[in-house]
């Protein structure tokens, strides 16, 4: 990984960074960042998440999310402080669904998730193609 930026300060701009470390820092700045503007700033913990990804080394991302959960919590100076609780809130029901497994679901609220098919990847590999 290739970075132009200043590597010791406590964040980094996701501009400093090659194009497809750019794209990777981006998303995980959308999904699990616990920012509400800003978002081309990733802090050194984000930082050390998506290494560890690159690299596929390990990194308990269970504790960063409560980290986040926690500042989220103890924040001042927020005006919105009714969606606190919001933050992740697709961990939580995970959470939620191995402590109490037989919960009634209804049908309709149930998200059903398709891997990506064959010509969706094509496609993708083809813009790749042309962009290099």
């Amino acid at each position: 990984m290739k970075c132009i930026g200043n590597i010791y300060s406590n964040q980094i701009n996701k501009g400093d960074l090659p194009l497809r470390y750019k794209f990777l820092l981006h998303v995980l700045i959308q999904c699990i960042s616990n920012r509400r503007a800003g978002y081309d700033m990733a802090g050194n913990d984000l930082i050390g998440l998506m290494v560890a990804l690159v690299l596929n080394k390990p990194f308990i991302i269970s504790k960063y999310i409560f980290t986040n959960i926690k500042e989220n919590m103890t924040r001042t100076g927020s005006r919105i402080t009714w969606n606190k609780f919001w933050m992740y809130p697709r961990f939580l029901q995970m959470i939620m669904n191995v402590q109490h497994p037989n919960l009634p679901k209804a049908d309709n609220d149930i998200l059903k998730i398709e891997p990506m098919i064959l010509q969706s990847l094509r496609i993708i590999k083809s813009l790749a193609a042309k962009r290099y």
